[in-house]
């Protein structure tokens, strides 16, 4: 805390995400919440209790901000460090309005790990554990794209085309090192969001691919509302979470069925479920911790599945099916699940995405839909298609 905190005063014109965000910036936005942080007034890398160092940099920035907010991002695997951030000062930002045609750097090289026949067959090496092991009831399986660029992508323009696409989601660039690295992404998963003592989650299973015509895209959506396989991937997913919360809470609304959500490209099965917190001292970060990772990115059991995860997949996540999102010393805040996401350093862009796998599922399919969630990204880098 050696230099005193300033906050900008808003401008006449706020700049929007593509010509307003520097190196070192930091984003979350989502409807009706933008925080855009410059400089860093205080950050922390902690393995250990991360709850506690949150509360700890919070109350350390109350000294000289009226009005402190931290944000965060949570790695997959709890054992790795989280990233925790309270800016220097805060920017005035808008979702851009117009952007002109991206111009993707010429691609030097690009890998996918693991390859698609690959990717086929750890679906089903995980279909057969599902079959033998009684316990384990889903998995999801995660592949990668590296693209390796002539020049570095520009940066403001991915998130601003990013931020204009999924509107109605979660928008996030938070930096990872001295060295320029960022973890961008635009989730549409809501992790979860807590004002005062209510608390709201909206988790996410079961996909479809949208399409350009109305009534196709329409029958697509619904045969996705009855499909058998996603409704049972979806209910773990909602079993789990009700899990965890009810404890939590002294009411919680769970819908009997899912409803239909959608981004430009994909459908999804989602649930809203609204609660009202038993401890008011219960904060967004702590109900963030105690749900993370769901079964809409890890699997049930959650440790069985873990271990599954690990022998299969043959990369490190990372941050990829992680959280990211912020909070504030009254303990609200609202924290995303970080996925249709990439990892950028220099030239190098790495995408990630996921599928879950149940007794049903059928490996081409699963990784097909692996590919349309590579679009979020590929779209904002204007690439024409996805392996």
């Amino acid at each position: 805390m050696d230099m005193p905190t300033r906050v900008i005063p808003n401008p006449d014109v706020e700049p929007d995400a593509a010509s307003g965000f520097l190196p070192g910036d930091c984003l979350f936005a989502s409807q009706g919440k933008v925080f855009h942080g410059r400089g860093c007034l205080l950050q922390h890398e902690t393995r250990g209790d991360v709850g506690a160092q949150a509360a700890q940099l919070l109350t350390a920035a109350a000294a000289t901000q009226a009005a402190p907010v931290l944000l965060g991002l949570l790695p997959y695997d709890p054992a790795r460090p989280a990233q925790l951030r309270v800016p220097q000062a805060w920017m005035r930002t808008q979702a851009p309005q117009d952007l002109p045609t991206a111009h993707l750097p010429a691609i030097l090289h690009s890998h996918e790990h693991p390859t698609g026949i690959q990717y086929e067959q750890g679906v089903r090496d995980a279909l057969k554990r599902l079959n033998d092991e009684a316990a384990l009831r889903k998995l999801v399986l995660a592949r990668t794209l590296r693209l390796e660029l002539a020049q570095a992508a520009d940066l403001p323009c991915l998130i601003g085309r990013l931020w204009q696409r999924n509107p109605h989601g979660y928008t996030y660039a938070m930096p990872l090192d001295a060295d320029g690295a960022y973890f961008v992404g635009a989730s549409p998963e809501l992790l979860v969001r807590r004002q005062g003592r209510r608390v709201y989650v909206h988790p996410l299973a079961g996909t479809a691919a949208r399409h350009p015509d109305a009534e196709t895209d329409t029958r697509l959506g619904q045969a996705l509302l009855d499909s058998p396989k996603d409704l049972r991937e979806h209910a773990v997913v909602v079993e789990a979470i009700d899990a965890v919360l009810r404890p939590l809470c002294r009411t919680l609304d769970i819908p009997a069925r899912p409803s239909l959500t959608s981004t430009a490209r994909l459908w999804h099965l989602g649930t809203p479920i609204v609660g009202e917190l038993a401890d008011p001292a219960t904060t967004a970060l702590d109900l963030a911790i105690a749900l993370h990772p769901t079964p809409a990115v890890c699997g049930l059991p959650t440790q069985d599945a873990r271990r599954a995860i690990a022998d299969i997949e043959p990369f490190d996540r990372g941050y990829f099916a992680g959280a990211v999102g912020w909070c504030d010393t009254r303990g609200d805040g609202i924290w995303s699940v970080a996925i249709r996401c990439a990892q950028t350093i220099g030239h190098t862009v790495t995408l990630y995405a996921g599928a879950g796998i149940v007794p049903g599922s059928v490996p081409e399919q699963e990784r097909i839909e692996t590919g349309n969630k590579l679009r979020t990204i590929l779209d904002a880098l204007g690439l024409e298609s996805a392996p």
